[in-house]
């Protein structure tokens, strides 16, 4: 269970994970070792799943921001599926959905021809019955943190 102390870390070491954990500690207002003690308790329980630093897809050549929905034949494990899929380098997230479709993907690529070089690799994955494109023309908000 996350304590309102562990939420107070968690806000602020999202906002700027370079943060020392002195640093943390003062904005905080608790000793830096019970810092240190909770950001170490949460990675071990894997609360905190690593530190990554937040890049521009624009900035480093990845400005195509696309979902692709796909609905599975019925024989194909979803699981499976979904696995073989998160392989793919260009593929962010991978969630399994309820409704019209199995599968929704968002992925990041150089431009429109990339995309299409990736939704024909992910089409030879066998068991897709059919499969949709959707793409960004502007991203305005795009944020990995979770507000606690």
């Amino acid at each position: 269970m996350i304590d309102d102390l562990n939420k107070n870390i968690l806000n602020e070491f999202q906002k700027d994970a370079s943060l020392t954990y002195k640093t943390l500690a003062k904005k905080i207002g608790v000793p830096t070792s019970t810092v240190f003690s909770r950001i170490k308790q949460m990675k071990d329980s894997g609360v905190i799943r690593g530190i990554v630093p937040l890049v521009s897809p624009v900035k480093v050549g990845k400005p195509t921001t696309a979902w692709i929905k796909i609905s599975l034949e019925i024989n194909t494990d979803c699981c499976d599926f979904a696995d073989e899929v998160a392989k793919n380098v260009n593929v962010m997230e991978v969630h399994e959905i309820a409704g019209e479709w199995d599968i929704l993907l968002k992925a990041k690529t150089e431009d429109n021809l990339a995309l299409h070089d990736l939704t024909k690799e992910i089409s030879q994955i066998p068991g897709i019955k059919n499969m949709e494109s959707l793409i960004a023309f502007k991203t305005i908000k795009e944020d990995p943190r979770i507000n606690l």
